[in-house]
């Protein structure tokens, strides 16, 4: 499957948020990640598939994401807000020489995925925009992210693997995680494995990263009751400019609804 646009050309996403589908939640998730229940469909979206190319010359995909920034602070979502690229269960894909902008939450979403190269990027949402990650591989393996600019109002690139029990009885870690030559800027991480490890996350490399006006420049972060385990993550050749803290390990990050006694194990960073 391709999916090409050419320059100049812009798919924008409607503000009708009524018009949206729903969707099942992810099983290593058990409910919105928000919220109880379905989840709003990704503006693009794939399950199942093989040899996926969504690429161009710098053409953009825009979420007009302000109409749920704005839900989101007052309070008012019934479900879990849309991703602008989501790909489910589905391997050798690349991702590539695009802007995607104002996404309604996650960017672009890898869950499930094995064989995905993400290049040449550009990613924005404004700095106050609530939880527009940039790039979140999720229980997935051999991912390569690189040469791209990414500047949102939350984590520029996330690591997760599920959450809670959801992700521990899933059980699929994200591995083998290659993140290179990327540079942005964000008021929380500039590169975060987690909060949402429950599945586990190992042998990650990520160098060559240059993050500016941020809150933090690496950022490891769990809670107790998540499960699974965080090991061999290696980070080197890091570049901060006006950064608050350059690294950070914190395990009291992001509520915990379930099981208060599991214990994650971190080795190896």
């Amino acid at each position: 499957m391709t999916l090409f646009l050419a320059r100049g050309a812009v798919i924008r996403a409607t503000q009708d948020t009524s018009s949206w589908p729903l969707i099942d939640p992810l099983p290593s998730y058990g409910r919105g990640r928000e919220l109880p229940g379905k989840r709003y469909i990704s503006l693009i979206h794939g399950n199942g598939l093989q040899d996926v190319f969504i690429t161009g010359e710098n053409g953009t995909i825009d979420g007009q994401g302000s109409v749920w920034w704005d839900m989101w602070k007052k309070g008012t979502l019934p479900f879990t807000r849309p991703h602008l690229l989501e790909l489910m269960d589905s391997s050798n894909a690349i991702v590539s020489n695009l802007v995607f902008q104002d996404s309604p939450f996650w960017n672009i979403h890898p869950v499930y995925c094995s064989n995905v190269l993400i290049r040449n990027l550009t990613i924005l949402a404004p700095h106050d925009s609530p939880n527009t990650d940039g790039i979140d591989p999720d229980s997935s393996s051999n991912v390569c992210i690189e040469d791209c600019n990414i500047s949102t109002g939350d984590d520029l690139i996330a690591i997760k693997s599920g959450w809670d029990e959801y992700g521990i009885a899933y059980g699929r870690p994200s591995s083998g995680i290659t993140i290179r030559r990327i540079t942005g800027s964000s008021p929380f991480a500039g590169f975060s494995v987690g909060s949402e490890t429950s599945g586990g996350v190992e042998d990650v490399l990520a160098e060559h990263l240059n993050f500016y006006s941020s809150g933090f420049g690496v950022h490891i972060k769990t809670n107790s009751g998540r499960g699974g385990f965080i090991r061999n993550i290696t980070v080197s050749d890091v570049i901060l400019d006006n950064v608050r803290y350059g690294l950070r390990i914190a395990g009291d990050v992001g509520g915990h609804p379930d099981e208060r006694n599991l214990v994650l194990s971190i080795t190896g960073i």
